[in-house]
Order: structure tokens, then C-alpha cells, then sequence
């Protein structure tokens, strides 16, 4: 019941914000859960979503923003996923955090910041970092999203990118974690058990994003990627 709600709810903000699942999901999760577990089928469910949701917004989808990403990624999942229960957590969750929350005050508070424009020749340096947080804790999503945003698209554009980006990066984290021998048939079959739950969360989500403006769009992704950054950053205490 509980870890339904949870996947629920995190699948609805995804639904809704395009992130934020493993974000929110696992730090919850793992107050019952060994997190070896965990990762592996949030991993599956991530996969699961960005694929459907790509496809919604295919028309939308340029390759050309998240291949960078991609390049970078690759490598930094499988560093992550082999650092996975040896890598000291706290210290990276409490960077994290310091950083996302800088990252989102000067996105509000700042006026200049919409001046502020990325090349997809960064993508290479913010994969790297996604996909070394991905691999180790499942939160391939803080430097994607900002990378994302700072290329400055529209609503539909910026969505759709970063379901490309972390349909990728889920591929690799799920043969990553399989070739580490994280993938286990009691994690197929909470999957299969959940699935359900998170599709439907994830509808609920995506009927709601339909309704939004762009600046509407870009004022929510801050407000959870800070949120997500927060739940995440809980897990220390």
C-alpha cells in the first residue's frame, strides 16, 4: 500500500514535470527497502514512462539537443552503477543539493537569467554528471534538466528532450545494473506488480501538463527540481 502511493504520486509529477520520479520515489522507498533493490526497478518504470511519453511528443523531439548528453552518459552509468553500495552517499546528496538550490533561486529571483543560453556542445560535461548520479543513485535528472532548460526551447520541446536523454540513460542502467547482477526476478515481479499504478499516475500527470502554458511549464520544472533535490537530500538525516 505505501509503496503504491509513493510510486503513484512520483509517477504523476513525472507525468506532469517530465522528472522527478527516481527523485522522489526512491529516498522514500529506501526507509523500507535495502537500496541495491530499489534502483534496479525504478530504473524499469523510468524506462517504461520516458518511452511512452517520447512518444507522445515525438513531433517535438530533436535528436540534436540530447545527443551530447547521451555521449557523455554512457560511461558515467556504468562508473555509477559500479560505485553503487561503495560510494559514500551523503556527502554527494549534500552537493547536490546545494547546488540545484542555487541553480533554481538564480532561475526565480535573477532577471538576467533567461540571457543565459547553452550549446549542445555542454551536453558531453552534463551527461557525465547525470549519468554517474543515475548509475549510483538512481538521480540521473538534476543536470539534465538544467542542461534542458538552459537551452531556453519551448514546453513541448524541453519535455520531449529529456525523455530522450533518460530513455537512453535507462537502457544503460538497467544492462548496468544487470551485468552487476542488481536485476533479480523478485525485481520483475514488483515491477509487473506496480506497473498498473505508475501508468496510470503518469496519465493522470501528462492530462494535466496538456493544460499548461510554457511560462506556466518552466516555473513548475524549477519547483520540482528543487523538490526533488530537497527529498533526496533528506535522506542524509
Amino acid at each position: 500500500m505505501w509503496e503504491g502511493l509513493i510510486l503513484f504520486f512520483a509517477a504523476f509529477v513525472h507525468g506532469l514535470a517530465g522528472f522527478a520520479f527516481a527523485l522522489l520515489s526512491v529516498p522514500l522507498l529506501s526507509l523500507r527497502h535495502p537500496f541495491q533493490e530499489i534502483v534496479p526497478l525504478i530504473a524499469l518504470f523510468g524506462a517504461t514512462m520516458n518511452a511512452i511519453m517520447l512518444w507522445l511528443l515525438r513531433k517535438n523531439f530533436h535528436l540534436r539537443a540530447v545527443a551530447g548528453l547521451v555521449v557523455g552518459a554512457i560511461p558515467g552509468i556504468f562508473l555509477g552503477a559500479r560505485a553503487l553500495g561503495t560510494f559514500p552517499e551523503k556527502p554527494l546528496r549534500v552537493l547536490l543539493f546545494l547546488v540545484i538550490s542555487t541553480y533554481c533561486a538564480w532561475e526565480v529571483l535573477s532577471p538576467r537569467a533567461t540571457r543565459v543560453r547553452l550549446s549542445a556542445a555542454w551536453g558531453p560535461l552534463f551527461g557525465l554528471a547525470a549519468g554517474f548520479l543515475g548509475g549510483l543513485l538512481m538521480a540521473p535528472g538534476p543536470p539534465v534538466v538544467i542542461y534542458v532548460s538552459l537551452l531556453r526551447i519551448g514546453k513541448d520541446e524541453l519535455k520531449s528532450a529529456l525523455q530522450g536523454a533518460f530513455l537512453t540513460m535507462a537502457f544503460f542502467m538497467i544492462l548496468a545494473h544487470g551485468l552487476y547482477g542488481l536485476l533479480t526476478q523478485e525485481t520483475l515481479r514488483s515491477y509487473l506488480l506496480y506497473l498498473p499504478v505508475v501508468l496510470t499516475g503518469m496519465a493522470l500527470g501528462q492530462a494535466l501538463y496538456l493544460r499548461l502554458g510554457d511560462r506556466s511549464y518552466h516555473r513548475l520544472v524549477h519547483l520540482f527540481l528543487f523538490l526533488s533535490a530537497l527529498a533526496s537530500f533528506l535522506k542524509v538525516f
